[in-house]
């Protein structure tokens, strides 16, 4: 190979690679071999975190420059997505709209077959209609030690009415996990805890930090466009 041709060559594959980087491809998480849970975002949006799940089950908190799977550099995490990079500059849009379609098509079942009984008890908790009463170690129990568990059994996006955050619809609620023994449903919208509106993202997250030891908690939702309470006492 001459020197004028290599140099042609190397040319060619640097133009390709940054053709190749350009070109997003839009994939479902799943495509990729996870989950996007949830995210927390940020002032600074190079602070966003993003949870997700791999397919071997593992569950991590990720953010810029996170690595996934030894697969997918992660450019940038958003409310409801990520951008990564693959090894050959390949870049992704990676999104995970289906949790809402099939959240959808959930609560329609759901609510046909009337999944939410109005009682539920085991030891240390307690649910009759809307009314929950938990012991105090079933509470630590969950919010310390099942935490990651806990945060892995449901999905909870924002929801906008008129292009404002007016709560948080609930979706992929799964069967046997504490929000299906509280009696919330896919897509229930959770509109206010404690008499706060839920209509700020990091305020929203802030609120749900200062409520692990709280001994009383009403939460107002939006059914099938009824509006219904919980509350949760801790004896």
């Amino acid at each position: 190979m001459t020197k004028w041709t290599y140099i042609f060559a190397t040319l060619c594959l640097s133009l390709t690679a940054v053709s190749r980087a350009n070109d997003v491809v839009k994939k479902e998480d799943s495509e990729l071999g996870f989950a996007i849970v949830g995210a927390i975002v940020q002032k600074t949006s190079a602070n966003n975190v993003a949870l997700i799940k791999e397919d071997s089950g593992s569950v991590k908190a990720v953010k810029k420059d996170f690595i996934i799977m030894d697969k997918y550099k992660v450019i940038a995490v958003s409310e409801n997505s990520i951008e990564a990079i693959d090894r050959s500059g390949q870049r992704y849009f990676v999104y995970h709209g289906k949790f809402m379609e099939d959240g959808a098509a959930k609560t329609a079942a759901n609510q046909k077959m009337n999944l939410a009984p109005d009682r539920y008890q085991e030891d240390g908790f307690e649910r009759k209609g809307g009314k929950i009463a938990v012991s105090a170690s079933y509470r630590d129990k969950m919010v310390k030690d099942d935490l990651a568990k806990v945060l892995m059994q449901a999905t909870a996006e924002p929801y906008l009415e008129n292009g404002a955050i007016a709560g948080f619809r609930m979706s992929q609620i799964d069967e046997g996990s504490i929000y299906s023994k509280a009696g919330l449903q896919d897509g229930d919208v959770i509109t206010s805890i404690n008499g706060s509106e839920l209509n700020n993202v990091a305020a929203s997250i802030s609120l749900l930090r200062s409520l692990k030891g709280a001994d009383h908690i009403d939460i107002d939702l939006k059914r099938g466009g009824q509006t219904q309470k919980v509350t949760i006492d801790v004896r």
